[in-house]
C-alpha cells in the first residue's frame, strides 16, 4: 500500500526478497513482472543454516536486481526499507547507489521483546546507519529511540487505499455513511491472523458473557494456527450461531464486510498502528478496540472506545456501550482519509524524501556529524 500510495508521486520499484531453503538454483533467483501496476523484482535467495550466510545470498541478489534496473535506466534516489532486517541490505543499496536510505518500522516484536541477540545487533546497525528511521507510532518511536540513540526517528503512519475502503455513501450513492436496519442482530467484525497475538479466544469469551448476545453476530476474517481451537472453544461456549470464520478474503470483500457491520473489534495484545483499523475507520465503521501499542494514537472517543487487553468482562461492556452509542460515522471517515489515505500520506513522504535526497544523497548518522562538523 506505501509503494502505490507513493506511485501517484514518484517512480516505485518493489524489490521482494524471499527466503528458500534447499532451493534447486545457487545464491539467489531473479523475477521480474508488473504487480498491481508497480514494477516487482522478486528476489529468492537461499537460506542456510548460518542466518548470515542467508544474508550475504539476499544482499548479492538484490545488488543483482539494482545492477539489472540500472541498465534499464533506473537509479535510486532513495532506497526504502520496510522492517529492520530489510535495512542492512537496503544500506548496502543505498551505500553503492549514492542514494538515502529509509527504514520503515511497524514489528510487533519489539513490544514483545523479540528482538535479541544478533536480530539486536541488526536492527541497531539498521536504524543508525540510516538517514532516516520511521516507526508508524509514537509508542514504537520510544521503543527504538531507546535501542538505537543516534537513529533520526520520524513518526509516519501506515496508509489506507480510501478508494476501496470507503463509506456506503458516494457520488453515485447518496444516502447515509452506514447502513440502517430494521430489527436483525447487531452485526460485528474482526480481521486479523488467528494467532494468539490477536485475543480472538478474548473476543469469544466477551461474547458469550455479553447480555442479549442472541442479538449480536461475529464475522472472523482471517486464517491461522489457531484456527481449529478457536472453532471448538465458540461451539463450547455456546456461540455456534453467533460466530461465523470466513477465512481469508480479498480487501474487497473485507470492504464490504465493513460497510455490512454494526462494530469493528480488535482484541489484541499487540499491536503498533493497525492497518485494519485504519481500514475501518476509513469506512465509516466505529471500533472496539485494546489499549496496546499505538493503538490509543489511532482511536479517539468520537471513533469507539478502548479497554486493557485481556479482560473479556471490560470487552463486553464496551461492546454493549458502543452498540448503544451514535458515532458520527462520516466524521470517522473523512478523519481517516484526511490523515492516511494515499494522498495525505504521499504528501507526508514526498516532503521526507525532498528533504533528505538535498541535503544528504548518502548514508548514517556519520555523514551527518561530518556535514554538521563542517559547518
Amino acid at each position: 500500500e506505501h509503494a502505490r500510495a507513493l506511485a501517484q508521486r514518484h517512480e516505485v520499484v518493489v524489490l521482494a526478497p524471499r527466503a528458500v531453503r534447499a532451493p534447486d538454483f545457487g545464491l539467489y533467483r531473479l523475477t521480474a513482472e508488473v504487480e498491481d501496476g508497480l514494477q516487482t523484482l522478486r528476489v529468492l535467495y537461499r537460506r542456510p543454516r548460518v542466518r548470515a550466510l542467508g544474508m550475504v545470498c539476499q544482499i548479492a541478489g538484490m545488488l543483482a536486481a539494482v545492477a539489472r534496473l540500472r541498465r534499464g535506466g533506473f537509479r535510486p534516489d532513495v532506497v526504502h526499507a520496510h522492517v529492520y532486517s530489510a535495512g542492512l541490505p537496503a544500506l548496502v543499496i543505498g551505500r553503492l547507489s549514492g542514494a538515502a536510505v529509509v527504514v520503515t518500522e511497524h514489528y510487533t516484536g519489539f513490544q514483545r521483546g523479540l528482538i535479541r541477540g544478533s536480530d539486536l545487533l541488526t536492527a541497531r546497525l539498521a536504524f543508525t546507519g540510516a538517514d532516516l528511521v520511521a516507526p508508524v507510532s509514537t509508542e514504537l518511536a520510544a521503543r527504538l529511540h531507546e535501542l538505537a540513540p543516534r537513529a533520526r526517528i520520524r513518526v509516519l503512519p501506515n496508509v489506507v487505499d480510501t478508494e476501496v475502503f470507503k463509506p456506503v455513501r458516494s457520488e453515485s450513492h447518496p444516502g447515509p455513511a452506514r447502513p440502517e436496519r430494521d430489527g436483525g442482530p447487531k452485526r460485528l467484525l474482526t480481521v486479523g491472523s488467528l494467532a494468539p497475538k490477536k485475543g480472538h479466544a478474548h473476543l469469544l469469551d466477551a461474547l458469550a458473557g455479553l447480555r442479549g448476545r442472541r442479538d449480536v453476530r461475529l464475522d472472523v476474517v482471517g486464517e491461522g494456527e489457531l484456527h481449529g481451537e478457536l472453532a471448538a472453544r465458540a461451539q463450547r461456549l455456546g456461540l455456534a450461531e453467533t460466530v461465523r470464520f470466513r477465512g481469508e478474503l480479498t480487501k474487497e470483500d473485507v470492504a464490504d464486510l465493513m460497510r455490512a457491520a454494526d462494530l469493528f473489534v480488535l482484541a489484541s495484545l499487540y499491536e503498533n498502528l493497525p492497518c485494519v483499523l485504519i481500514e475501518a475507520m476509513a469506512s465509516g465503521l466505529p471500533v472496539v478496540a485494546t489499549r496496546v501499542g499505538g493503538v490509543p494514537e489511532l482511536i479517539g472517543p468520537e471513533a469507539g472506545l478502548l479497554v486493557d487487553p485481556g479482560d473479556p468482562e471490560a470487552l463486553a461492556a464496551a461492546i454493549a456501550g458502543a452498540l448503544g452509542r451514535h458515532f458520527d460515522s462520516d466524521q470517522i471517515a473523512r478523519n481517516a482519509r484526511a490523515r492516511y489515505s494515499y494522498e495525505a500520506v504521499a504528501e507526508q513522504w514526498t516532503a521526507v524524501y525532498d528533504e533528505l535526497v538535498s541535503s544528504s544523497g548518502s548514508t548514517s548518522w556519520a555523514t551527518r556529524r561530518r556535514r554538521a562538523s563542517s559547518r
